[in-house]
């Protein structure tokens, strides 16, 4: 599986978000712990970046995780 350029795990978290603008390459965004904090998350940055901004969740490996 590739993943995107902006690809980068960080320790204590299972979520990295990345973002996009139309046909922009994904870009990093943030980190989520948990399935809550990234359901919020996502849902603040849909109204605040508004139209044209697409969102990608990935999990990342559980050695990053707490």
């Amino acid at each position: 599986m590739s993943y995107p350029a902006a690809y980068e795990p960080m320790q204590g978290y299972r979520y990295q978000i990345l973002s996009k603008y139309s046909n922009e390459p994904y870009e990093h965004c943030d980190y989520a712990k948990d399935r809550t904090e990234k359901e919020y998350l996502l849902g603040e940055y849909n109204l605040a970046y508004g139209r044209g901004y697409s969102f990608k969740v990935i999990e990342l490996p559980q050695k990053y995780w707490e």
